[in-house]
């Protein structure tokens, strides 16, 4: 993730923290949350509430904890009045959960057809 969120742009990736300590490069970490979607979500507000679908999911036991993330980003939409979101946390982790695609893309498909 650190290619994506703060290499600059010579291709140099940096860390947002240090690995010999651990702690935190805080003009690196600054980039990472810059592409929160919490974060995010305010200075977006508008194209959010005009969106025709969101779907946002997760497993309970997702490994890296995206379900603490999905919710967070819930919370962040209604505070927003978003208000065409689909939420489910589900019963699996991270991995092997292909099996729920064809419900996402259903329900997108059917908001963006015309």
């Amino acid at each position: 993730m650190a290619a994506c969120y703060s290499a600059d742009e010579d291709g140099t990736v940096h860390l947002p923290y240090r690995t010999d300590t651990g702690l935190l490069v805080d003009e690196v970490w600054e980039r990472w949350l810059a592409w929160d979607p919490v974060r995010m979500a305010p200075k977006h507000a508008d194209a959010l509430r005009g969106m025709r679908a969101i779907w946002i999911d997760a497993g309970r036991w997702d490994e890296p904890h995206l379900d603490l993330g999905a919710e967070a980003f819930r919370q962040e939409l209604a505070s927003l009045a978003v208000t065409d979101v689909h939420f489910e946390l589900f019963d699996a982790g991270h991995g092997n959960i292909e099996y729920r695609y064809p419900m996402s893309l259903a329900y997108l498909a059917e908001r963006l057809a015309p």
